[in-house]
């Protein structure tokens, strides 16, 4: 088995720059690795553009800020460990609580 892992058909992350648009086929810095996850965010209908801050170090990406729900909390780390070039997901995304 290769070092690198290919996403799944047709998954998040899988995507072709060369064609003028998508994900990188394979971010090669952590600052793409953020634009990334950044895009397959934007990609993903069920998740704000603007969810949370992205952080990338040596590929692994953290996930901070507040969310209103646990799904989009769920769904963002999802999203995110689908994308190539991440080799894991520190999701510290706290859920608000209710309002007053």
């Amino acid at each position: 088995m290769s070092q690198f892992q290919q996403p799944p058909e047709g998954g998040v992350g899988a995507g072709d720059s060369s064609s003028g648009g998508g994900i990188p086929v394979f971010p090669e810095t952590d600052q793409e690795v953020i634009e990334a996850v950044k895009t397959a965010f934007y990609l993903d209908p069920d998740l704000p553009e603007d969810l949370c801050d992205v952080v990338s170090i040596d590929r692994v990406v953290y996930l901070r800020g507040v969310v209103p729900t646990s799904d989009l909390k769920a769904r963002a780390e999802e999203v995110a460990a689908q994308v190539q070039g991440v080799n894991r997901v520190v999701n510290e995304l706290r859920v608000a609580g209710p309002s007053p």
